[in-house]
């Protein structure tokens, strides 16, 4: 079972809060911060310094002059800060307007604040960064490292939003952030990172400048690149291996029925989602939503937003929604999921971060002569019959179930305003389709890559796994990444694990254990 401890207890596991911080590991924490300041900037105690820092309610108030020690917690800590230059947030974001702009430091230390920071934000943020920021300046970041940006840490709370770390960093994703904003990655040591900007190397000594060069150059070579002047977006992005920082997001509407299902995704995401269970979701809510809902999804770590109906007559097009979000420029891939479907292992290993990525449909839902219709009505040239549905096993054209879609973002941006162009096309005629109008959004995706062509790479059946009873041998020994129930639940809200395929029972039936749990868990608070 991959996205639980194997000796943790699901007891233990649904809603277990990271919230009981030991003090000694937090005293460590900031010894291990004050040591790497100590040792990476000259001259320490002569400095301007800025802290911008968030330690989840444990903060520490330093005096306001001297250099006297002071004791915390059993750690004696340098006093070399300025008490009115330190700016102290409750978990709450480093947003531009928080930062005196006004006011310019020869040290600025992020301290535990990007992961708390949305990745969408942070741009901004370091542009303020910089103009405050002297000649000759330092910037020291302190973060936990995470295997992945996309990972859930053990422990992490599934209840707290002020817990949740939405920006998590690799030694990958630190890089990709100094070729971005022209710093040089010049010192590295217990999860504290020193940086200088490119540009003010000349401002240092020359043992400084050889010393931050040969780090920075060791760095780049472990990532596969070479010190140059200029690096293209491709290159940059290749330091954040796969799929890198992704977004996961569903669309649903604001009734009973569809609350229940992405509560039931998010939360199976969070639980079994392994190296991806940490990703970004965003849930996007047509035309309106209530309160208690959203709050909901934010107690589980969701970016929540509100968007127009896509269309009156066809509200599977709503999804499209989705990728107009401006967030998603911030992410490497997109991934889409519907509402019905529940994610019972991680999907991360099968996402390229390369191609347009989706299964077959599971049958000809838009026939072979209505797509000679659609492609002649609208001149394109039709698609060879390379493909067979996933469970009729019928001859069919580049035609994909679009309930699990994964876009990387270079691919999605020209491709996109392609793809909803022609479901509006639909749309407006459904004539075209005929009785076979609920799949539109299906045949305009057909239609869009008849017309623009892009790298794809077929899905497996683990990846959208039909919820349904075959006698077919790859249904019946599938091990299910991502499950498609449709409409496949009971009266309390529970998966009906009516399938052939034990090994999806046995995912379906631990999922409901565990969502029995957390209402228990919930009732009890």
């Amino acid at each position: 079972m991959q996205g639980i401890p194997a000796k943790m207890p699901l007891k233990d596991f649904v809603g277990k809060a990271n919230g009981e911080h030991d003090r000694k590991e937090f005293s460590e924490s900031c010894n291990d911060l004050y040591n790497f300041l100590d040792t990476f900037i000259p001259e320490l105690q002569n400095k301007k310094t800025l802290e911008i820092g968030c330690h989840k309610g444990n903060h520490t108030k330093l005096s306001l002059k001297g250099t006297t020690n002071i004791n915390d917690g059993g750690v004696t800590k340098k006093n070399f800060y300025e008490g009115p230059k330190c700016l102290w947030w409750r978990n709450e974001h480093c947003e531009p307007e928080n930062l005196n702009t006004g006011r310019t430091y020869d040290v600025i230390i992020l301290n535990q604040i990007i992961e708390h920071t949305p990745v969408f934000e942070m741009e901004e943020t370091w542009g303020e960064i910089r103009k405050m920021l002297r000649q000759g300046g330092f910037i020291v970041l302190k973060t936990t490292l995470f295997d992945s940006p996309n990972a859930l840490e053990i422990g992490e709370s599934l209840k707290f939003t002020k817990e949740y770390r939405c920006h998590k960093q690799t030694i990958g994703t630190i890089l990709r952030t100094c070729l971005q904003q022209g710093f040089i990655l010049a010192s590295f040591n217990n999860n504290c990172f020193g940086m200088v900007l490119k540009a003010d190397l000349h401002n240092f000594q020359k043992e400084q400048q050889e010393l931050y060069m040969a780090f920075h150059q060791k760095i780049l070579s472990e990532h596969g690149l070479e010190m140059k002047e200029y690096y293209e977006d491709d290159e940059i992005d290749k330091v954040v291996p796969g799929a890198g920082r992704l977004l996961i997001g569903c669309v649903t509407e604001n009734d009973r029925k569809y609350r229940d299902q992405t509560l039931r995704l998010v939360q199976s995401i969070r639980w079994f989602g392994g190296s991806s269970a940490g990703a970004n979701i965003f849930v996007c809510i047509v035309d309106k939503a209530d309160r208690e809902f959203v709050d909901e999804l934010k107690k589980l770590g969701v970016f929540v937003r509100i968007v127009k109906r896509f269309s009156d007559d066809h509200p599977q097009s709503n999804k499209l929604r989705l990728f107009e979000l401006e967030e998603i420029n911030f992410y490497d891939t997109v991934m889409l999921l519907d509402c019905d479907t529940l994610v019972v292992q991680d999907p991360y290993p099968f996402i390229d971060g390369v191609h347009f990525q989706a299964e077959i449909a599971a049958g000809p839902t838009v026939p072979h002569y209505i797509f000679k219709k659609l492609f002649s009505h609208f001149r394109l040239n039709m698609l060879p019959l390379d493909y067979r549905t996933t469970i009729t096993n019928t001859p069919t054209i580049l035609y994909c179930n679009a309930g699990v879609l994964i876009f990387p973002k270079s691919i999605l941006q020209d491709f996109y305003p392609i793809w909803k162009g022609y479901t509006l096309n639909l749309i407006d005629m459904k004539y075209l389709l005929d009785r076979y109008f609920n799949f539109c959004e299906q045949a305009s995706l057909t239609l869009a890559f008849a017309a623009h062509p892009i790298p794809y790479s077929k899905l497996p059946m683990e990846m959208n796994f039909h919820l349904l009873e075959s006698k077919l041998h790859k249904v019946i020994h599938c091990d299910p990444v991502i499950i498609h129930y449709h409409n496949r639940v009971d009266e309390e809200g529970f998966i009906t694990d009516a399938t052939s395929s034990d090994l999806a029972r046995n995912r379906v039936q631990l999922f409901n254990r565990l969502l029995n749990q957390y209402r228990n868990k919930e009732e009890q608070t």
